[in-house]
């Protein structure tokens, strides 16, 4: 939970210094409406073969979790203290 509340902190300082809140809230907006497009497409507009509309959601969720903020600075910051502690010992 640390870990969690360390990179929340982080993307705290990111999003101040980088984005701006506006850009960050709009695309976790585009995010969430990405996952449930084919639900919206199917109810108000023209119905979907159920396979499309699953494939767009698992294929979705992929890109979501492989481009996943919090992974990648995790795996990131793993990297970093693993390089450190391998030059700290040879030193």
């Amino acid at each position: 939970m640390q870990n969690f509340r360390e990179y929340l902190r982080a993307y705290r300082t990111y999003v101040s210094a980088n984005l701006g809140w506006r850009k960050a809230l709009l695309m976790t907006f585009g995010g969430v409406a990405g996952i449930f497009a084919p639900l919206i497409i199917s109810t108000y507009f023209f119905e979907l073969p159920r396979w499309l509309a699953f494939g767009w959601m698992a294929g979705w969720s992929v890109f979501g979790y492989v481009f996943a903020p919090y992974g990648m600075w995790k795996h990131h910051r793993a990297q970093t203290q693993n390089e450190g502690g391998a030059r700290s010992g040879d030193a």
